[in-house]
């Protein structure tokens, strides 16, 4: 009270030192726990943060792009920025709170942007939208901050139920991703992946066949290439195949049991196997018994190819293994005759039902080489040129006398046979021709021809000259008078028919004649038996007297 008494004495304002908080300050403390709040609140709140990698951003952006799983979002794309090394692209996502179980191991994202592809069109309902980031939920291992961004689904869940099997093959090509896995005609699975392993050098796919029909899949089932129409012009002739429509434009594989064989017990998942060209090429995979056996031509080899036939008589035995068969040490000269190696198989497989499991082909083959067994190349197929071996008896070849087996493999004599033996035919017989005396032949064939020819000439100027006798006037005048004459010889013979005159006096005469010569007869044998009876009188002779009969 002393103080201020003083200052309203002296007129100066007393500054008081305020010792407590000011309520000011209230509002911007409260303000600033209120942030403190929301910002813990929004980072422990916050889902998984996930890191995509990929090789194109196509159609993503950062705080705009969204990540859904059947179609409900779960997540947003925060960046995307590229990596130190500018190979890849690394894109920044977050998942809604509570999210985090849908990360596992297995877990699958993939783009889901407007595609044309083998099942159709899809993903239309981005052209308004925008492409989205589609996230599969996994179920095994545990959970994860970086996955693979694909640009296509998934073809198969990894929670599907079935199996997968791989496939091994030595060409690349024969199977994509997406390409159907078919039983008789029937879509049971589905080629996912494929890629080639450089240890193994052949291309590896794997397969995936979903249940019920992976029970399907057994350990002695063949898979082919199933390559919708399949044309072949072998040995064997022309053959076309057709597959079902869903193969026919883009292919797939096809598995089944050979025939005749039953069915085996289930394939495991991972279980690996060889693919076949085609289904034909299956059946000649059955015969793994074989006995080999090398030949040597002295023919052209062209048009004999590995997996022609061996034949004999129609009935197929066997399979030709290479063409040509290296064998170093046979040493043969370009010069001499150099006759080329080809290796066979005789499988005993083939005819064990029409000759028996006991038939000892290899015995019999042994004793056919004694009476005349030779192997031959034979035409196949003449629009192609295909060659296969034909074995056959050839009764006029000499006894074999050669080596049976030469560096360890069973030798087979051959000959000669189909186009070449033709020709060595057609050969000898010019060399026949040749040999006969053609000159002399044709001197004597010319003078034979110029004769012939001189004769003809003679005989037309014959036929001329008769031709201008014929046509002379005197041959015309000659049936006119024939004809006269003829009149009058007819004239002449009515003058001597019956009831003419001169045909009567005729007949008088002649019986005149008759009756004269009648009683001249007795005279005329009187005379015979005693000639001078003209002037002797004759005895008169005595009456005939009967006799009896013998």
């Amino acid at each position: 009270m002393a103080g201020n008494n003083m200052a309203e004495h002296d007129g100066t304002a007393k500054v008081e030192k305020i010792k407590r908080w000011s309520p000011v300050w209230i509002v911007p403390i409260v303000t600033a726990l209120i942030g403190a709040w929301i910002l813990f609140y929004h980072y422990s709140h916050q889902g998984p943060e996930v890191t995509l990698i990929t090789t194109t951003a196509e159609g993503i952006e950062g705080g705009k792009t969204t990540i859904k799983s059947r179609n409900v979002d779960v997540g947003k794309v925060e960046s995307v920025t590229l990596s130190e090394d500018l190979q890849q692209v690394i894109i920044k996502a977050r998942l809604n709170t509570g999210m985090e179980k849908m990360l596992r191991d297995d877990s699958v994202f993939w783009v889901v942007k407007p595609q044309i592809g083998r099942e159709g069109i899809s993903g239309l309902g981005t052209l308004l939208s925008g492409a989205y980031i589609q996230l599969q939920p996994g179920n095994k291992g545990g959970e994860k901050s970086e996955y693979k961004l694909d640009d296509s689904p998934p073809l198969a869940s990894p929670d599907a139920k079935g199996i997968r099997v791989s496939l091994e093959s030595e060409r690349s090509g024969q199977l994509n991703p997406g390409d159907p896995v078919l039983f008789r005609g029937f879509q049971v699975g589905t080629v996912e992946t494929s890629h080639f392993d450089p240890k193994a050098r052949n291309i590896k796919y794997q397969l995936f066949i979903r249940a019920p029909y992976d029970t399907l899949v057994t350990d002695n089932v063949r898979f082919w290439k199933d390559s919708g129409v399949n044309f072949d012009m072998s040995a064997a002739g022309m053959r076309v195949e057709m597959g079902s429509l869903t193969t026919l434009f883009s292919g797939g594989v096809s598995f089944d049991i050979p025939n005749g064989w039953m069915q085996g017990n289930e394939a495991k998942d991972g279980d690996s196997y060889k693919l076949f060209d085609d289904q034909k090429s299956i059946q000649e995979s059955l015969y793994t018994r074989h006995m080999d056996y090398v030949m040597f031509f002295s023919d052209s080899i062209r048009g004999l190819q590995p997996g022609a036939p061996v034949e004999f008589r129609g009935i197929r035995l066997g399979t030709v293994a290479e063409v040509p068969y290296p064998m170093n040490v046979v040493k043969q000269q370009m010069s001499d005759d150099y006759r080329i190696p080809v290796l066979i198989r005789i499988e005993p497989d083939r005819f064990a039902q029409l000759l028996g499991s006991n038939f000892n082909i290899e015995e019999h083959i042994r004793d056919g080489i004694a009476h005349g067994l030779r192997a031959s190349m034979k035409s196949a197929n003449l629009l192609t040129g295909a060659m296969y071996i034909d074995l056959d008896f050839y009764p006029n070849e000499k006894p074999w006398k050669g080596p049976l087996e030469i560096d360890g493999q069973k030798l087979l004599p051959t000959v000669s046979g189909g186009f070449a033996q033709i020709q060595q035919k057609l050969m000898t017989t010019l060399d026949k021709i040749n040999n006969l005396p053609i000159e002399p032949m044709m001197r004597e064939a010319t003078s034979t021809l110029a004769e012939s020819q001189r004769t003809m000439k003679a005989t037309q100027r014959t036929i001329e000259s008769l031709n201008a006798i014929v046509s002379s006037k005197e041959m015309k005048n000659l049936p006119q008078d024939m004809q006269q004459t003829l009149i009058q010889l007819n004239r002449s013979l009515k003058g001597f028919q019956p009831g003419s005159p001169a045909y009567g006096h005729m007949v008088n005469d002649m019986q005149s004649l008759d009756k004269t010569l009648r009683e001249l007869q007795p005279v005329l044998k009187t005379l015979n038996q005693k000639s001078n009876a003209l002037i002797f009188a004759a005895p008169g002779q005595d009456d005939p007297q009967p006799k009896k009969a013998k």
